[in-house]
């Protein structure tokens, strides 16, 4: 079997943004502007107004063809150019089974040229998720099945964000939550340590002793400011501190997970081994979140294998985007023994079904597996012509 196309898409489908502030993909109040991307209000990181994401095609000589999906919230058509630019042609005439050695020749194609942390990795993700697929196809089972079976079919989720432009409006939203099933919440730090400490209380009032409580900063804090808010959930007894410093700080994330009791929970920036390590290492790490939409699946059970290598849970990140890369998370999740959660975002999965044929497994706290080979979903290509269409 071989590789005889790959094709890039770059997909914006419209969201009622002031809806859904304070969730995953949406987490503060964006500043005015004509644009689609925006800064937040109180702090300077943009975001776009609508779901964006870039949906892989590729096709093979016998028919089969794999879906991926690369995390790309801003900006897809970066990932779709580099896709069919540099990868497609790399790939062409290639066996779609040998992920391994096609993942190392697309990483090392462009070393020392933007090949770590970038949209590069975030269309290799794409790509080798699409591969994934293929297989799952060619042998007839799940992708799960190939990557070692699952322990689990009923992974349990965390609600990510709670919609509400007022504390009142997010404590009920997770109160119907929880009469849903769900009791464990992460909430986004848009404005002040003050203003998400008054939140949590109140979800605590509201949802009770058992529920879990996760606070994302959002990359806003420097060390002190972390290590303060941290000892205040330390009294809380919160699951999780989210993302509290920058992303670049590797000695700042061991200094503030040796100063506080709460796990700091890091992953979702950095897509390989060599990123991580560091933060492994030093001990910066308690929870790890990788995301599937920027790592891909075969360096994602990598990772995955590594946080298990220093005894860490891990707790997949799903932010925005479509059913592809949702799915691909979930067959990681089931396949390692280290899971804590899965991210669940019910207003943005339930976006993301307006291209697949079917719903996805949710069920009362836990999502299920996608039924069928490979990821186990079908893209609705007539829906998917109509948006590009739309969007053109």
């Amino acid at each position: 079997m071989k590789i005889t196309r790959i094709t890039a898409v770059a997909i914006r489908i419209p969201r009622d943004i002031t809806a859904a502030r304070g969730t995953a993909g949406s987490p503060a109040r964006l500043a005015p502007g004509k644009s689609n991307y925006r800064f937040a209000e109180n702090y300077e990181t943009i975001y776009s107004s609508m779901i964006e994401t870039a949906l892989i095609r590729i096709e093979t000589d016998t028919g089969l063809v794999g879906w991926g999906e690369a995390q790309a919230p801003v900006a897809p058509e970066v990932v779709v150019a580099i896709v069919e630019t540099i990868l497609a042609p790399l790939l062409t005439g290639e066996d779609p089974l040998a992920h391994e050695r096609l993942w190392s020749r697309l990483y090392s194609a462009m070393r020392v040229r933007g090949h770590t942390g970038s949209f590069l990795l975030d269309a290799i993700a794409g790509i080798d998720t699409a591969l994934w697929d293929i297989k799952g196809k060619h042998y007839g089972v799940p992708v799960c099945e190939l990557l070692g079976g699952p322990f689990t079919t009923a992974l349990p989720a965390y609600i990510s964000g709670l919609a509400g432009t007022t504390t009142k409006a997010r404590v009920a939203a997770a109160v119907e939550y929880q009469q849903q099933g769900f009791n464990s919440f992460k909430i986004f730090m848009d404005e002040s340590p003050a203003a998400i400490l008054d939140l949590h209380d109140q979800l605590r009032e509201g949802l009770g002793p058992t529920a879990r409580i996760m606070i994302d900063a959002l990359w806003r804090l420097d060390l002190g400011g972390a290590v303060q808010l941290g000892r205040e959930l330390d009294a809380r007894r919160a699951t999780w501190l989210e993302a509290p410093l920058k992303p670049e700080d590797v000695n700042g994330h061991a200094r503030l997970a040796a100063a506080i009791d709460t796990p700091v929970a890091i992953g979702e920036s950095w897509r390989t081994r060599w990123e991580m390590k560091p933060y492994f290492e030093t001990g910066g790490v308690g929870i790890y979140q990788p995301d599937i939409g920027r790592s891909g699946i075969t360096e994602g059970m990598k990772l995955c294998a590594l946080a298990e290598l220093y005894n860490v849970k891990v707790a997949l990140h799903v932010s925005i985007g479509l059913g592809v890369q949702i799915a691909a998370a979930i067959h990681v999740a089931a396949a390692i023994p280290n899971l804590l959660f899965i991210e669940c975002n019910p207003q943005v999965w339930l976006a993301a079904e307006r291209l697949l044929k079917s719903r996805l497994p949710i069920g009362a706290g836990v999502v299920g597996l996608p039924a069928g080979p490979g990821l186990g979903i079908e893209i609705d290509e007539t829906e998917l012509n109509q948006l590009v269409t739309l969007n053109s």
